[in-house]
């Protein structure tokens, strides 16, 4: 009896995983359209400078700077590489799209920044791409850029 609830539990196990792997596809409609990021689904793992203020589960403060457009990006793109769980997928001035992997389970978060030419403003887009809650990452993410930058 005990050998096949173990062996139930590995098969559920590997069955996760793989899930996790076949669902970790690269979202389509990620980058800018028209000076905006793609809107967040309606699901709570996502938060976006861009989501209406109105919209709670999602919305986050702008990002105001001081200072050299440049140099912000430089400064964010190294402060989210010195994390070792992200992966740099396209950088170009004024954009950044970043890929953060789980260690644990091996979940992907699409993190990307906006430094429009206009404004000393950096707009942040951090979502999951799968499950409905992340516990607060994504949040916690805007956070820790919105310090970075501020302080």
């Amino acid at each position: 009896m005990v050998r096949w609830i173990i062996a139930l539990i590995v098969v559920l196990l590997v069955g996760f995983f793989i899930y996790v792997n076949i669902s970790n596809k690269l979202p389509e409609g990620l980058g800018l359209t028209d000076g905006e990021l793609m809107a967040c689904p309606v699901s709570q793992n996502c938060v976006s400078t861009q989501a209406s203020p109105e919209d709670v589960e999602h919305y986050a403060e702008p990002i105001i700077y001081t200072g050299d457009r440049m140099k912000t990006q430089l400064s964010i793109e190294s402060f989210m590489l010195s994390k070792g769980n992200a992966h740099l997928v396209s950088s170009a001035l004024g954009y950044v799209h970043f890929e953060v992997k789980s260690s644990l389970v091996g979940y992907i978060d699409d993190v990307e920044f906006y430094l429009p030419e206009a404004d000393s403003v950096v707009h942040v887009r951090s979502a999951s791409r799968i499950g409905y809650s992340d516990f607060g990452v994504n949040r916690e993410r805007v956070r820790q850029i919105q310090t970075l930058l501020v302080d």
